[in-house]
């Protein structure tokens, strides 16, 4: 089983590869069978060629996305829990949104699914100094 060092690196690893628009990089993260579904609510992507979809819809949504890390990353068994702002920009304008993940790994530490607790309604103007998450 995947340490909590472990999964806490690889979630560090998951923000950072997104940031970077490193996208074969960041689907090595996941196991063949992962599932996403981003934001809570709307259709589950499943498999390499599903989030590979999702990756390249999202990146058509804004020319730059960074993803960072906010508080601790909660770890228990296989399991993860972590909050994240997601910067893009709009136009030239810069927003953001904060963004609860669960995610859950496989023993040799690779996302074997995704969830992400978000709504757009809650997007602002990008401040530097992320809002706490309601």
């Amino acid at each position: 089983m995947a340490t909590a060092e472990e999964i806490r690196t690889v979630i560090t690893t998951y923000a950072g590869r997104f940031s970077a628009n490193d996208r074969a990089g960041w689907l090595s993260l996941f196991a063949d069978d992962a599932t996403v579904e981003d934001p809570v609510g709307s259709e589950v992507k499943q498999g390499m060629e599903g989030i590979g979809d999702f990756w390249d819809f999202v990146h058509t949504l804004s020319p730059s996305m960074e993803l960072r890390l906010i508080g601790p990353v909660k770890v228990v068994g296989h399991e993860a829990a972590f909050g994240q702002q997601a910067i893009t920009d709009l136009g030239g304008e810069k927003f953001a949104v904060e963004i609860i993940d669960v995610m859950t790994f496989n023993d040799d530490g690779q996302i074997t699914s995704m969830r992400a607790f978000w709504d757009a309604a809650d997007m602002h103007p990008f401040e530097d100094s992320p809002r706490s998450p309601d």
